[in-house]
């Protein structure tokens, strides 16, 4: 498959917009929305891949990259023609920023993987961090939203891994840190990789992912001379991140660099830089290396990834720097809220099988009992799913309140759904209506048998006036026009019903009917009996 065959669809979407005279970071929910609730992966698990680091250090052209290999559809020959421009998120030569704030691709992808099921990848670009425009809360800003929300998260570096790029990551261990003496999960971070642009030494430790995990494991390594701080920040990465990798990059080649035009096409760089690229882009991207993003221990689909980045811009509303501590709270909000969402759903997917779509009727009274079942249930799967909470007691609490409101909402629902196949009480208005009419019609005929004329004229126009409200309601029912007339047939029917026509039925004929079954029943048994006795005889 040739890449100008390939349809790159879609666009950048700013999610996270700086304010140009205030510098505050805004979230615009309704870019999102219409990426994370569209109907295709709404309900779909994603993985998140996000770049991040120092400005100007090729994130966005690296991105781009990983788009064309997912637009290919994950082809083998995927970089196709090497004349081809390189497009998709905006970038450029030169030493001032392009990307600003956090962007995400407006198409995800959907990618099957071999047990069939299909996890949306969502790619996200960021703003360079530590500029000369940006503020140390910026940069911190940007950082954590992209580190809090990813489940890859490629740290793209220049040269070497430094120390400070280490110091970096040090706000993300000291809240992970927190995040497991408050959550059951093992790791409250998933895979971090480390991307060396430019490797210099590749005599020492060759390019490629064993070369970038040796390096790793080498910084890693902690030691009695390094700064207690440093030590900290080493035991914590590992701990914190499920999966800890490197990757070192050679040089893309002086064309990249000097040619003032350049747009990306491969043909202007190094042959060593691309056949890296073959071996990078899928190990990030194929099917069976995708990471789910998880909340707690959980994964999270798309819908609930929309409140994560709501809440996450609450943590930073303020002017200062969150603490390690509100960090953990926020996670206990996400988890809480993740977890409300599964509850809703175990009740959601059972009542369905019980009452929904073209099940039949159940009686209120069953329906109801199971209701209260499945409300224990869906309590029990929310605590179960909702890690966080040791030290976030009142939010677990809070949520679980939001979730049985949630679950009295749906009741509701589905009770109106299944009163709505009641049969009986479908056509209780028309049999209430016809009912009294008759009645009407019986008595007219009584009372001008015994010449009581006057008696069976009032009954003639009760008659006539239920006559016209059965032919108004059917009017309605079958044109859909004058619905309040309806209503108020509907009201005056169910009046009759509930307050004369019912309590008569049961106070007179309901007990003379179970009674004459039970003589039926008696004598079918006694017929059978004595039939089989001549039989026998």
């Amino acid at each position: 498959m040739q890449v100008e065959d390939i349809m790159m669809d879609g666009h950048p979407v700013p999610v996270l917009i700086q304010n140009e005279d205030t510098g505050v970071f805004d979230l615009d929910e309704e870019a999102l929305q219409e990426v994370l609730l569209n109907p295709k992966i709404a309900d779909k698990y994603v993985c998140v891949l996000a770049v991040a680091g120092a400005f100007r250090k090729g994130k966005s052209f690296l991105l781009d990259f990983l788009l064309r290999y997912m637009s290919s559809q994950q082809s083998d020959d995927w970089l196709g023609d090497f004349d081809q421009p390189l497009k998709g998120f905006k970038w450029r030569q030169g030493s001032r920023r392009e990307t600003t704030g956090v962007l995400i691709w407006s198409e995800p992808f959907l990618i099957k993987r071999r047990s069939g099921e299909e996890i949306a990848v969502i790619l996200m670009d960021t703003q360079g961090t530590f500029d000369t425009q940006s503020s140390m809360k910026d940069s911190t800003t940007v950082f954590a939203l992209t580190t809090m929300v990813s489940s890859v998260l490629v740290y793209n570096l220049m040269n070497n891994i430094q120390e400070d790029d280490l110091m970096n990551l040090q706000l993300f261990t000291s809240y992970g840190m927190l995040a497991q003496e408050d959550c059951d999960s093992a790791h409250p971070f998933q895979r971090l990789n480390f991307l060396v642009r430019d490797w210099g030494f590749p005599y020492e430790i060759p390019y490629g992912h064993q070369g970038g995990q040796q390096l790793l494991d080498d910084i890693l390594q902690v030691t009695e001379k390094q700064h207690p701080a440093h030590q900290e920040v080493r035991r914590d990465l590992r701990k914190c991140f499920r999966d800890l990798n490197c990757y070192l990059m050679p040089h893309p080649g002086f064309k990249v660099i000097q040619k003032a035009d350049f747009d990306g096409r491969l043909s202007d760089i190094e042959e060593q830089f691309v056949t890296h690229l073959k071996v990078l882009v899928p190990r990030l991207l194929s099917a069976e290396n995708l990471v789910k993003k998880e909340i707690g221990g959980q994964p999270v689909k798309a819908r609930d990834l929309l409140k994560f980045f709501t809440l996450f811009m609450e943590v930073f509303k303020d002017n200062d720097l969150p603490e390690p501590t509100t960090l953990v709270e926020f996670a206990a909000q996400a988890s809480s809220q993740a977890a409300l969402e599964a509850g809703k759903e175990h009740y959601s997917e059972a009542m369905e099988e019980l009452v929904g779509g073209d099940r039949p009727f159940l009686k209120s009274v069953q329906m109801e009992a199971e209701h209260n079942k499945l409300k224990e249930k869906s309590i029990r799967t929310y605590l179960e799913k909702n890690k966080y909470g040791r030290k976030n007691q009142s939010v677990v609490e809070r949520y679980q309140g939001m979730l049985e409101e949630e679950i009295e909402k749906m009741y509701s629902k589905y009770s109106q759904q299944n009163e709505a196949k009641n049969v009986f009480k479908a056509a209780r208005t028309p049999a209430t209506l016809f009912s009294v009419l008759m009645f009407f019609y019986l008595m007219s005929g009584i009372f001008g048998l015994f010449g009581m004329y006057s008696f069976a004229n009032m009954c003639n126009l009760g008659m006539g006036a239920f006559l016209l409200m059965l032919t108004v309601w059917a009017y309605v029912r079958y044109s859909g026009e004058y619905r309040d007339a309806g209503v108020y047939i509907d009201e005056v029917a169910a009046f009759l019903w509930e307050n004369v026509i019912h309590p008569v039925y049961q106070t007179y004929m309901e007990k003379h009917l179970k009674v004459a079954a039970e003589q039926a029943a008696q004598q079918a048994i006694s017929s059978t009996l004595s039939n089989g006795k001549l039989k026998s005889s």
